[in-house]
């Protein structure tokens, strides 16, 4: 399969407060969209082509919300990840999702 070769992206609208780094081609997907996760808490959306803008992306969750604004907290967890914030054990002892698990995310992995 043969797929057109397209521009760099070299310019976002906004980050939302994330510090991304890109894990390559998302899924299913042959538009030039990519993963990216973020470095501070690991929520993951997918960077895509502004159709106006060849060079322009725009971070986006999987319904095409705008990335919720990066918690600043490096302990969360993303999807059915549990939470090990307490050197490797969950920080509630095991009792219940605690507020690592439980946060308002729109990132590919809480929401896909």
């Amino acid at each position: 399969m043969n797929t057109p070769e397209l521009s760099a992206i070299t310019h976002v609208r906004s980050s939302f407060g994330h510090r991304f780094y890109s894990e390559g081609g998302c899924d299913g997907h042959l538009d030039g969209a990519s993963c990216e996760r973020c470095m501070t808490c690991g929520a993951v959306y997918e960077l895509r082509r502004r159709p106006d803008d060849p060079g322009g992306g725009d971070y986006t969750a999987g319904n095409g919300d705008d990335p919720a604004q990066c918690s600043g907290d490096t302990r969360m967890c993303h999807g059915e990840e549990p939470c090990q914030a307490d050197d490797g054990r969950p920080c509630n002892g095991g009792t219940g999702p605690c507020p690592h698990e439980t946060h308002a995310c729109n990132c590919l992995l809480c929401t896909g």
